[in-house]
């Protein structure tokens, strides 16, 4: 018996010295504790998302693509990595970006030439770019009919202005703001075809979306010129239009992207709604399955992406009269009888029959 003990021993020791040699201590170890080899061996799903700017907390896009994201880490249970950039450092963010993530996702037009640059250095990654178009087989492009959301805005205008005259106020002169403002201006005419349209840059490039001292004068003097509303895409800058319109009387702003009516009861007349968020959860979520797929995705009124923001806040200001020719033209632009142009214009020519739009 004791014989046999010994060599049932010395069986199981040899046993385990050979699993030991074999497979190693964490493999044994793995085995002890039962923990699935592919749950081990998987790594984690790492996102980068690159704000083009120090713009977190502007009441801007980057605050809806913000939002968007956030939705995304707690109902995904994802890894995301998010980081402020400026022009100086966009090529440099995004590289770091993809050597860590595997999908980085960025927004605005000025981030359309740093994406060409650093997406081709990184094919196995994928790269997301909202309001610009980037051609390129592992970048998703969202482009958004924003000319259509702002025909709507534009009408608001028109329909509410007592003086005629409404405004619009730009941050920089660039191609992606005037198709905001070509849409606005096609809104106005289309519903007051004899309104006084007066119309702003704060600069010519990016520096434009951060000065609301100088968004401030521009819309003090367009408010002391007898507009009414005025339309601010402007981001900080807009800020401004919002102070000189509290120091004014029966004095309006139109905001972009988020409901600001808080900020300034009874001065935010309505806002540019873009399903940035939306689409950011919904690229996420097509990545964490494996369906993600490049391309340029373009989005407005039929997919139900723009429009324009009707908020307890801002309500009162729209009567149901303005909500019915309001949602009149925007059966038409769905419908493709109303063409909104791109380019701005004053002009009644610009592609709106002003005479069969109003109900």
């Amino acid at each position: 018996m004791n014989y046999l003990n010994i060599l049932k021993n010395a069986t199981f020791l040899l046993f385990g010295l050979l699993l030991i040699y074999i497979c190693g201590c964490e493999r044994v170890q793995d085995m002890i504790t039962s923990e699935p080899h592919d749950a081990m061996d998987t790594a984690p799903i790492r996102i980068s998302v690159v704000y083009p700017g120090d713009c977190l907390g502007d009441s801007s896009y980057c605050d809806v693509l913000y939002n968007g994201v956030q939705k995304a880490k707690a109902e995904l249970s994802v890894e995301i990595t998010e980081m402020e950039s400026n022009f100086e450092t966009w090529d440099m963010e995004l590289r770091a970006s993809a050597e860590n993530a595997g999908l980085v996702i960025t927004s605005g037009y000025q981030m359309a030439d740093p994406v060409s640059r650093v997406a081709p250095e990184f094919p196995d990654v994928m790269f997301v770019i909202f309001d610009a178009a980037v051609d390129l087989p592992n970048v998703i492009s969202f482009t958004h009919r924003v000319n259509e959301g702002t025909f709507l805005l534009g009408a608001i205008a028109g329909l509410k202005s007592k003086t005629g005259k409404v405004g619009y106020l730009g941050g920089a002169n660039v191609p992606l703001l005037h198709e905001f403002e070509a849409g606005y201006l096609a809104g106005v005419k289309a519903v007051n075809p004899n309104a006084e349209i007066f119309r702003d840059y704060v600069a010519d490039d990016q520096q434009g979306f951060y000065n609301p001292v100088k968004g401030q004068e521009l819309a003090t003097a367009q408010y002391e010129s007898g507009v009414d509303v005025i339309y601010t895409m402007a981001d900080q800058s807009g800020f401004g239009a919002v102070e000189a319109a509290k120091m004014a009387e029966d004095r309006y702003v139109i905001w972009n992207y988020i409901d600001i009516t808080d900020v300034a009861p009874g001065v935010i007349l309505t806002g540019l709604r873009v399903g940035i968020d939306e689409s950011v959860y919904n690229v996420i979520q097509a990545f964490v399955a494996g369906n993600l797929m490049a391309g340029v995705r373009s989005l407005g009124l039929a997919e139900d992406n723009v429009g324009y923001l009707l908020t307890d806040g801002n309500r009162n200001l729209i009567s149901d009269d303005i909500l019915a020719k309001l949602e009149a033209l925007k059966a038409n632009i769905i419908a493709e009888e109303i063409t909104v142009p791109t380019i701005p214009t004053t002009s009644d020519d610009e592609g709106v029959e002003i005479s069969s739009v109003v109900p």
